[in-house]
């Protein structure tokens, strides 16, 4: 327990202490230059104080603290994560010095440009023909960037419109039929040339092909009507939009079923002989060429309305599915209209104000509120995981070997010197750091909680903190990453600590049973401050929070089984899910989402808590291996600490020397504790 305590605490010494250091006083100043450029609608706010002194920060001309730095002895001093608008922000502060005097910080000024939106519609997927639709900050230049089968490309686009719609359209040069992920930044010539941060990538099928002529079931060529009006049906593609006209005028549009049947009324000026055509437009826009022409003649009676065509006609791809379609922008290319045939054809009315040689879109309606988020929007949570192919290129197994041997020599050897021996002699008589310190006493009352509500707890709390490890906010995006995270650490301790340890207790013929250790969640707690203070990416997240033991007297070797099933299956594991978070990333909508996130919740977990596992004290398999072989735990323990410290490395920001300066101390303390009790202390009897 105490090793379990001590672990951590000495890991996050080392993080807090990875910031820059700073003269005892310096003068209070920002660390962002005045003027800067932020190309995200947030901003972490540093700089630095004297010593002894406190700090608020403010937005100029407004009230309210926007930030209290309250810890005295610091020097350096850091916000948390700050949202802030497009446009100029003016931030101002006031240091107080240990004797009530006042110092105010210059003022700082920061151009700030969000990146702005791409529309995905509520499927969370493009589908078009070659037009791209977004909101973004009025009178700004838009790029995209498409990722495809021929290459990445850069799209210059035309401005953002007043009410800060944009659209782009791509060139069928530059962006063939295929599939893409695309993203989008902006630039605002009034704060300056600097371009924003990218948009999330949002996948992207791009169809350029035309669909093929719906067909016309009903009415029949020649047939005779005795009212001037009829339920016009046939088959098309499904989803399409399908547009009826006769004599050349349009008289309904409707939409294509799930299986491409659709049904629409129209009704005729009068008797005669009357000609039917109907087009189509597909999902991604291309519009078909029409039908063959055919003819009915309607007998007699005065013209009227549409008949209601029986049933409801299948779901357009837009929101509208009246009559007389609203006139939309024109598509990127040249979309075929009726007249574009070689027979006559028929064209839309020019009655509502459209083009009438150009069809109506029936989509790429802008979105409302370009900073809404759904279950389907992505997180940060594993974006930060490096690659197979960035750990190599960055060398990062290097270090990561160094660090493995360093965690033996500096951080596992020590605590374990320190734990058996130092340690019992420091204490008083009789002190536990858990347990009973009192005498036992006899108590036939029932557990306060149940053993499952316990573990429920644990379990729960470890979601929140590991949730937390990365960052979360109010938005339904996090509730499913946590019902990721919940399922993530499941595996991991069902699938990598559970099943492995029964496995080997039934071929080494033990019983092996589980126990919760909420011990664990204290250092789950501690790792994801850690992470959030010093701002790790990867975060550390501690993810095992059971361990296995053995019941009654069995073999040394038979323990050892255990305890390597156990870190074995947990180190494999976590490479598993490292894996497929790479393959599953970037992921679009929600399920996608949420595979990629239990990929990085089982991860992150397993690479945070093998660490702590192949520890030789305490409830830890460590011990165990320890006792059987000491060179087969220190291989183990350099192997398995050198790739988790590889991946760690190798992602954004990482502190790797502070950490070996601060377990070179813990590991002075611990021999110094040992020299004392085992040389020293004696003597002086």
């Amino acid at each position: 327990m105490l090793a379990l305590v001590l672990a951590p605490l000495a890991i996050a010494t080392g993080f807090v202490a990875a910031g820059p250091a700073h003269p005892a006083a310096a003068a209070v100043s920002w660390q962002l230059a005045d003027d800067a450029f932020i190309g995200e609608n947030v901003v972490t706010l540093r700089g630095t104080k004297d010593a002894g002194s406190t700090l608020e920060i403010r937005r100029a001309n407004a009230s309210g603290v926007v930030c209290r730095i309250d810890d005295a002895a610091a020097t350096s001093w850091s916000c948390p994560p700050l949202q802030v608008p497009n446009g100029v922000n003016q931030f101002v502060g006031t240091e107080t010095l240990d004797d009530n005097s006042t110092e105010p910080l210059p003022s700082l000024r920061l151009r700030v440009l969000g990146p702005p939106t791409v529309s995905s519609g509520g499927s969370g997927r493009i589908v078009t023909a070659g037009r791209i639709t977004g909101q973004g900050q009025p009178g700004a230049r838009v790029q995209v960037q498409t990722l495809g089968a021929n290459g990445q490309v850069t799209h210059a686009c035309p401005d953002v419109l007043p009410d800060g719609f944009w659209s782009c359209a791509l060139s069928a040069n530059n962006a063939p039929t295929g599939e893409y992920t695309v993203r989008a930044r902006q630039s605002l010539p009034s704060l300056g040339p600097e371009f924003s941060v990218f948009s999330g990538a949002v996948p992207m099928t791009l169809d350029r092909d035309a669909p093929s002529s719906p067909t016309v079931t009903s009415p029949t060529a020649g047939q005779v009507l005795s009212e001037p009006s009829v339920v016009v049906s046939g088959r098309g593609e499904a989803g399409a939009g399908i547009q009826v006209f006769v004599d050349g005028e349009q008289r309904c549009q409707t939409g294509t079923s799930s299986t491409g049947d659709w049904e629409c009324g129209i009704a005729f000026d009068g008797p005669g002989d009357w000609t039917i055509q109907a087009l189509q437009r597909d999902v991604a826009g291309n519009f078909s060429a029409p039908s063959p022409r055919f003819t009915v003649t309607v007998s007699g009676g005065p013209s009227g309305p549409p008949p209601a065509e029986p049933g409801t006609p299948g779901a357009a791809p837009t929101p509208g599915g009246t009559a007389t379609p609203s006139p939309l922008p024109q598509p990127p290319s040249e979309s075929p209209t009726p007249g574009d045939t070689p027979t006559p054809s028929p064209t839309p009315p020019d009655g509502d104000g459209g083009d009438p040689g150009v069809p109506p879109e029936f989509s790429d309606e802008p979105i409302g509120d370009p900073t809404a988020t759904t279950w389907g929007t992505p997180t940060t949570f594993g974006a930060s995981l490096p690659t197979a192919r960035e750990v190599w290129v960055s060398g990062g197994w290097v270090v990561g070997l160094l660090v493995g041997l360093g965690y033996l020599l500096l951080v596992a050897l020590p605590m374990r010197l320190a734990t058996r021996a130092a340690l019992p002699r420091l204490l008083p008589a009789g002190f536990r750091l858990t347990g009973r310190n009192n005498r036992a006493a006899t108590d036939d009352d029932e557990p306060v909680l149940p053993p499952w509500v316990v573990g429920a707890a644990v379990f729960g709390g470890a979601i929140l903190v590991a949730a937390l490890a990365g960052g979360i906010a109010f938005e339904v995006r996090y509730v499913r990453l946590m019902a990721a995270i919940g399922l993530g650490l499941l595996l991991l301790n069902l699938l990598a600590v559970v099943v492995p340890a029964r496995l080997t207790g039934v071929a080494t013929r033990a019983v092996v049973t589980e126990r919760f250790l909420p011990s664990m969640l204290i250092a789950a707690t501690l790792a994801a401050l850690l992470s959030r203070v010093a701002e790790l990416r990867p975060p550390i997240v501690v993810g095992v929070l059971v361990a296995t033991t053995i019941v009654g007297a069995v073999p040394r070797a038979a323990r050892a089984g255990v305890a390597i099933a156990q870190t074995t299956g947990v180190a494999l594991l976590a490479l598993i899910g490292w894996a497929l978070h790479d393959v599953l990333t970037p992921a679009t909508g929600f399920w996608a989402n949420f595979a990629a996130e239990t990929a990085a919740a089982v991860a992150l977990g397993g690479f945070g808590s093998i660490v702590l596992l192949l520890l030789p004290v305490g409830p830890f398999p460590g011990r165990a291996l320890y006792a059987v072989s000491r060179v087969g735990w220190a291989v183990v323990t350099v192997i398995t600490a050198a790739i988790g410290a590889a991946i760690a490395v190798s992602g954004e920001q990482f502190p790797v020397v502070p950490l070996f300066g601060v377990a070179a101390a813990f590991a002075a303390i611990s021999a110094a504790a040992f020299a004392w009790t085992r040389w020293v202390e004696p003597n002086l009897r």
